[in-house]
């Protein structure tokens, strides 16, 4: 809801913004003041900068009353559209020409050719935290490097979210009969009860893959003994076949 006022001020990322989240709504009011607003002077501004502080709402409640803000609610949305207004008004009574009839035209132009994620500090630890909230969603294994662990979700992603797999999923698919592996032998003697009953598995994974492997192929050579052996016959030619 904030996006477009986010971009008339040149915020750094305003897709991206969640007011919901405590620690983006602390940074976006101190980039307001230190940016656009500068209510306080710089040595007067410590008290909003530590947004890693219990206390921190103390001072935010203080710099409302000292911009005499009109307003009963205290909804982090409410606040933060009141105070882009405000930074949007002094930007304006700055330089009104940035915003004539023709900058918005250029300002969308930019916003489109832009990358949103070229505004994203990949090293940053709300990003790490996000990786790795996200790797817990869809029980990915988490590696040290928190990129590595990034392009894992993405494979996952590209080979179960996509629209086939999408559609497959969706099917009711009929249970198979159960398979007793103790009363089937494969051919291994493996003393290990846990490591022949895995060799077991493994190896009937192999026979289903070929029993599929081998019913796509008798498909294609139906498929190429129709077209063969259904020859068209032109007797003004004295030809058979095609």
């Amino acid at each position: 809801m904030f996006k477009r006022k986010l971009q008339a001020l040149g915020f750094p990322s305003p897709e991206t913004l969640n007011t919901a989240d405590e620690n983006q709504f602390r940074t976006t009011v101190v980039w307001l003041e230190d940016q656009k607003i500068r209510r306080y002077k710089i040595e007067d501004r410590e008290p909003l900068r530590a947004t890693n502080v219990e206390e921190w709402n103390l001072g935010f409640l203080q710099y409302l009353k000292d911009l005499d803000y009109p307003y009963t609610a205290q909804s982090r949305p409410e606040i933060l559209d009141w105070l882009l207004g405000i930074a949007i008004q002094l930007e304006f009574n700055e330089n009104p020409q940035s915003y004539s009839s023709s900058t918005p035209k250029v300002h969308q132009q930019s916003s489109i050719k832009t990358n949103p994620l070229d505004n994203l500090d990949f090293e940053s630890e709300d990003f790490k935290a996000g990786v790795n909230q996200l790797a817990n969603l869809l029980q990915v294994v988490q590696h040290p490097d928190h990129l590595v662990t990034l392009q894992g979700i993405c494979c996952l992603i590209e080979e179960k979210f996509n629209h086939e797999s999408i559609q497959v999923a969706s099917k009711q698919v009929e249970p198979g009969n159960k398979v007793e592996f103790n009363k089937i032998s494969f051919g291994m003697q493996i003393k290990a009860p846990n490591l022949s009953q895995a060799a077991n598995i493994l190896r009937y994974l192999f026979i289903n893959d070929l029993r599929d492997l081998q019913t796509k192929i008798n498909e294609c050579l139906v498929s190429v003994q129709t077209l063969t052996a259904n020859p068209k016959t032109d007797t003004k030619l004295g030809k058979v076949g095609f």
